[in-house]
């Protein structure tokens, strides 16, 4: 599954990029990312943004050796449901 939004005219922020964990490994998340990332510079979009769990050294792995690089990193605060 991969989401694609607009955020301005010239930018495009992928979410929700997940391959079946049975099915990972074989090089599908790469081709996909791939061809969604030619598919967006064909569009002419820019600059192209996702979002990834710093902890998730598999997915950042791919990131960047499809070309992304990290430009900022965010901080995430959890609370358990009970506590509320």
């Amino acid at each position: 599954m991969i989401r694609v939004n607009c955020l301005h005219t010239n930018t495009a922020i992928i979410h929700d990029f997940c391959v079946l964990p049975a099915i990972q490994g074989r090089g599908y998340g790469r081709e996909i990312l791939s061809r969604v990332v030619k598919l967006l510079q064909s569009q002419e979009y820019s600059q192209i943004r996702l979002s990834v769990v710093t902890q998730n050294r598999r997915a950042l792995s791919l990131y960047q050796s499809i070309g992304f690089d990290a430009s900022s990193k965010s901080l995430y605060y959890v609370i358990p449901i009970n506590n509320i």
